[in-house]
C-alpha cells in the first residue's frame, strides 16, 4: 500500500441539518418539524482534558487520566424565524408560529385611531399583536389586539401615533411576540445534526440528548451580504430526571455512522 493513500470511500464533504427539539421529543426528532433550516459552517468539537504526573528535571510524563471531555458544537443559522429566535435566547420556543400572510385594510386609518377592518386575517384575536404597514416601507404602527370581531380589530391603547395615517393601500398582520427574559432563558434542548456523506449518501448524524444554547441570537442589517445568527451550545450530561431521560442516551454525545 503506498503510504497516505485511501483505504475506503468514506470522505466528509457534506453539508447539515440542525434539529432542535424539545428534550421530551430526542426520540422523535424530525428535521420536517425540528430543522432550523439553512445552515453553513456546522462543526462538532471534543477536547479530552487530561491530568498528567510528571517526574524528574525534565518533567516526563509517566501517567495520565482523562478527567473531562468537553464538547462545543456550532453553526451559522441563516433562517430568521420565531422559532430561531427563541432558540438563540435560549428560550422556550412553544406557541410560535409563522404567520399567515397579511389583509389588506378596507379603508383608510387616521391618526389617533384604535380600530381598522381587515378581511380574512387568520388567527386575529385579542392579545395578539399586529402591525400595520403603509406601501410596504417603514411606516409602520405595531399595537396590542384589544378585541377581534367580524374583520374588525380594535387595539384600545394603541393608537396610531400623532402624524401618521395609513392609506387604502396598507395591509395588517400578524405578528410573534418573543421577550429576552433572563429568568426564562433556562431551557435545555435535544440538538441532531445530520449529515450525508460522500460514500453511498449514508447519513451521519450526531445526538445530543441534553444541551444548552450558550450563544445565538444576533440581528446584523448590512445590504453587503446576508446575516446570519452564529449558533453555539454546550453538551451536558443527562439525569434520569431530566424530561425525556432514556438510558440509550445517558452521555453527552452519540454518533451514529455506518
Amino acid at each position: 500500500m503506498n503510504p497516505g493513500t485511501a483505504k475506503t470511500g468514506r470522505f466528509h464533504f457534506s453539508t447539515a441539518t440542525l434539529c432542535i427539539a424539545p428534550m421530551l421529543e430526542q426520540k422523535a426528532i424530525n428535521p420536517l418539524t425540528h430543522s432550523v433550516g439553512l445552515v453553513k459552517n456546522v462543526r462538532v468539537e471534543v477536547t479530552p482534558s487530561k491530568v498528567d504526573l510528571t517526574q524528574g528535571i525534565q518533567n516526563d510524563v509517566v501517567a495520565s487520566v482523562t478527567n473531562g471531555m468537553p464538547i462545543t458544537g456550532s453553526g451559522e443559522v441563516y433562517e430568521y424565524t420565531a422559532k430561531n429566535f427563541a432558540y438563540g435566547l435560549s428560550q422556550d420556543p412553544a406557541g410560535l408560529v409563522d404567520m399567515g400572510e397579511p389583509s389588506a385594510v378596507s379603508g383608510p386609518v387616521a391618526s389617533g385611531a384604535t380600530s381598522v377592518t381587515v378581511a380574512g386575517l387568520v388567527g386575529a384575536a385579542p392579545g395578539k399583536w399586529i402591525y400595520i404597514q403603509e406601501n410596504l416601507d417603514d411606516q409602520i404602527h405595531i399595537a396590542k389586539l384589544s378585541g377581534a370581531d367580524a374583520g374588525k380589530l380594535d387595539f384600545a391603547g394603541y393608537p396610531v401615533p400623532t402624524g401618521m395615517s395609513f392609506s387604502g393601500g396598507a395591509r395588517v398582520g400578524l405578528l410573534n411576540k418573543i421577550d429576552a427574559d433572563a429568568s426564562k432563558a433556562n431551557n435545555n434542548y435535544a440538538v441532531r445534526i445530520i449529515g450525508i456523506a460522500l460514500d453511498k449518501s449514508t447519513p451521519i448524524t450526531l445526538h445530543f440528548p441534553k444541551a444548552r444554547i450558550t450563544r445565538g441570537f444576533s440581528m446584523g442589517f448590512s445590504s453587503e451580504n446576508f446575516a446570519n445568527m452564529p449558533f453555539e451550545w454546550t453538551p451536558m450530561t443527562p439525569v434520569p430526571t431530566d424530561p425525556g431521560y432514556d438510558s440509550d442516551f445517558r452521555e453527552k454525545m452519540s454518533i451514529f455512522s455506518r
